[in-house]
C-alpha cells in the first residue's frame, strides 16, 4: 500500500545549509569557487552545519555531489541493463512513498544508464515533491537546457519558477514566445499562460492589447499541435484552446471566443472544459449553451460553472427538481461566496416550490445569507417567504435573468482562472 507523500521537514539551519550548497555550486559554475565570496559562504555555515541531524547532512553531502552534474560535462549514457532498470523502478516507487532520500540514492545507482537530461528531470520532480521547490528548479532546468525539444521538461521548469519567482517566470515566458516557433508549443502554451496571468492586474484596455498580441502565438502553437495528430496532447490541447478563447474573450470578441472552442471541440468533442466554456459564453444568447451545460456534466465536468448555470436555467423554466439537485451537486464543488450564496437561495426557492417543509426553506435561505451577508436579493426572498400566508409561485420571487447572471459569472471566472 502506498503511503501518502509529505515533504521534508525543513528547520532554518538544515535551510541555510541547502541555501549555502546551491549559492557554492553558482559560484563554481561562475568560476569563483576560490573566491572570497565563497569563503563568506562557507564561513557562514560552519553554524548550521553543526546543528544538523547526521540525515540532513548526508542529504545535503549528495545534494553537494549532484550538483556537479549541472557543471560537469555530460557523460556517455552506457546501455540500460536488469539491473538498473530495478533500481529504476524502485526509485519510483520510492517516490511515490515519499521517501525522498531513498529515491535519490537508488537513482544516483542507475543515473549512469539513464541519459543526462533524464537524470536532471527526475532529480527536479523528486525535489519539488519533496517540498524543495529551489533546489528543484536547478535541476529541472538543467534537463530543459540539455534536450530543449522536450517540452514537458520546460512546463515543469516553469511550473517550479513560478512558485518561487513570478517575476524570473515571466521573463523566461516572454523570452520563450519571442522565439515561439522554434519552441515545443506546449512550452509555448505554458508561456502564454504565465503571460496572461500577469496580466489580469493591467487595467482593462492594456490588458486586452497584451492579450491580442498573444492570440497569434497561441493560434501558431495549436496548429503545430494539429498537425501532429499522433501526438497530440489532448490536456495540453485543451488548455491551449481555452488560453485563446480567453484572449478573444477579455478583448469583447465573444464571436471570436466561441469558434476557438468549437475549433477545439472539432478535435476532442468530450472535452467538459471546452464544452463548459463555450456554454457559458452563449447563455442567455443560445439554446446550444444548454446542451453544452449537459454534455459538460455527462462528461464528468468537476468544475462548479456548468451546474451553475444550468441550475439557474431550470429555476427559470420551472424545473424546480432538477434546480435543486443541481444546486446540491454544484455545493459540494469549489465556489466562492457569492457563488455558494446564490446556489442556497436557488435551492430554498425550488423547496419552496415543491411543497418541502417551511423550516427546511428557512435554512437554505439562511445559508445563503450567512456565507454572503451581501446577498440582497436573498434576504428579501426570505422576508417574502416569512410574510406569505399562502402557497408561493414562480412571479413571486425575485431573480436575476440569464444575461445578468452570466455576466457576473464571467467576471468572476476570469478572477478564479488566475488563482
Amino acid at each position: 500500500m502506498i503511503k501518502s507523500s509529505k515533504p521534508l521537514t525543513m528547520n532554518p539551519n538544515y535551510l541555510s545549509m541547502v541555501r549555502g550548497t546551491r549559492e557554492l555550486h553558482r559560484l563554481l559554475a561562475a568560476g569563483k569557487d576560490d573566491s572570497p565570496e565563497a569563503d563568506i559562504v562557507r564561513d557562514a555555515t560552519d553554524g548550521p552545519w553543526a546543528s544538523l541531524s547526521e540525515v540532513e547532512r548526508n542529504r545535503v553531502r549528495h545534494l553537494s555531489e549532484d550538483l556537479y552534474s549541472l557543471v560537469e560535462p555530460p557523460p556517455a549514457t552506457q546501455p540500460m541493463n536488469p539491473q538498473a532498470q530495478a533500481r529504476l523502478n524502485e526509485a519510483y516507487e520510492a517516490r511515490q512513498r515519499g521517501e525522498w532520500d531513498r529515491a535519490l540514492a537508488l537513482l544516483r545507482r542507475c543515473a549512469a544508464f539513464l541519459s543526462p537530461d533524464a537524470v536532471s528531470f527526475l532529480r527536479g520532480r523528486i525535489w519539488l515533491d519533496a517540498g524543495d521547490t529551489e533546489t528543484a528548479i536547478l535541476f529541472l532546468e538543467h534537463a530543459s537546457r540539455l534536450l530543449p525539444e522536450e517540452g514537458t521538461y520546460l512546463i515543469v521548469f516553469l511550473d517550479a519558477l513560478e512558485k518561487v519567482n513570478p517575476g524570473a517566470a515571466y521573463g523566461r515566458a516572454m523570452r520563450i514566445l519571442e522565439d515561439a516557433d522554434n519552441t515545443p508549443p506546449i512550452a509555448v502554451v505554458r508561456a502564454v499562460s504565465i503571460v496572461i496571468d500577469a496580466g489580469r492586474s493591467l487595467p482593462h484596455g492594456e490588458a486586452s492589447r497584451s492579450f491580442e498580441q498573444l492570440i497569434p502565438v497561441i493560434e501558431s502553437a495549436l496548429s503545430r499541435m494539429e498537425a501532429d495528430a499522433e501526438a497530440l496532447d489532448r490536456w495540453q490541447y485543451g488548455i491551449a484552446v481555452l488560453l485563446l478563447s480567453f484572449c478573444h474573450e477579455w478583448s469583447g470578441n465573444t464571436k471570436a471566443a466561441v469558434e476557438s472552442l468549437t475549433r477545439g471541440l472539432q478535435r476532442d468533442p468530450d472535452n467538459p472544459d471546452l464544452l463548459g466554456t463555450r456554454g457559458i459564453l452563449l447563455y442567455g444568447a443560445s439554446p446550444r449553451a444548454i446542451s453544452d451545460f449537459e454534455l459538460a456534466i455527462g462528461n464528468g465536468s468537476i468544475d462548479i460553472w456548468p451546474y451553475y448555470f444550468l441550475a439557474q436555467h431550470h429555476l427559470l423554466t420551472g424545473r424546480f427538481d432538477e434546480c435543486r439537485r443541481l444546486c446540491e451537486r454544484a455545493l459540494g464543488m469549489n465556489g466562492s461566496p457569492a457563488v455558494r450564496s446564490e446556489l442556497f437561495e436557488w435551492t430554498a426557492i425550488a423547496k419552496a416550490e415543491l411543497g418541502f417543509p417551511a423550516e427546511m426553506v428557512r435554512a437554505s435561505f439562511e445559508n445563503a445569507i450567512r456565507i454572503d451577508p451581501s446577498n440582497e436579493q436573498a434576504k428579501r426572498n426570505l422576508s417574502a417567504f416569512e410574510a406569505a400566508n399562502k402557497p408561493i409561485h414562480a412571479k413571486f420571487w425575485a431573480a436575476r435573468s440569464a444575461v445578468a447572471v452570466q455576466t457576473s459569472g464571467l467576471a468572476e471566472r476570469r478572477f478564479a482562472m488566475a488563482e
